[in-house]
């Protein structure tokens, strides 16, 4: 009975194109399983009667080791840090009033919705009007409140 089998080089390839496809995912899963391609590959070249059950059983081993192994030592967790929502500095923006009535604020080169829009007066939701915005919270920006003395010059 013939047994079939995967040429060496085949699997050094398929082990070489997984570990440069692990660049571009970043998973960092798919490079054990390269390396273990690899390495069944070159033990086909030196033992050539391996069929092609022990080649795949060979392969997936070798990488589901090497993952369950390697993979905590060379990666940290919590190696990134959160980033603070609010990384915009206060700015002053112009209002935009949309074809349905949106309010929003245009600072910093875009279009933020308004946190606290109940601190706009009707009267003062001017398309183009100049608002002081004191903080950027959760992809809005929040309003100056107006001081009392402003209200009363209005």
């Amino acid at each position: 009975m013939l047994e079939q089998s995967v040429i060496w080089w085949v699997l050094v390839t398929l082990g070489i194109i997984l570990v440069i496809a692990e660049l571009f995912i970043g998973a960092f899963v798919v490079l054990w399983f390269g390396i273990g391609a690899i390495l069944a590959g070159l033990l086909t070249l030196v033992m050539p009667n391996l069929n092609i059950g022990l080649q795949l059983l060979l392969s997936v081993l070798v990488g589901g080791v090497l993952m369950l192994t390697l993979r905590k030592r060379y990666t940290t967790s919590g190696n990134a840090q959160p980033e603070a929502m609010h990384t915009f500095s206060a700015t002053q923006g112009r209002l935009h009033i949309s074809s349905s009535g949106a309010v929003s604020v245009f600072a910093n080169g875009t279009f933020w919705s308004i946190h606290n829009l109940h601190n706009l007066q009707p009267e003062q939701q001017i398309e183009g009007a100049l608002v002081s915005i004191v903080d950027f919270k959760n992809n809005q920006a929040v309003l100056a409140q107006e001081s009392s003395d402003a209200k009363l010059s209005n």
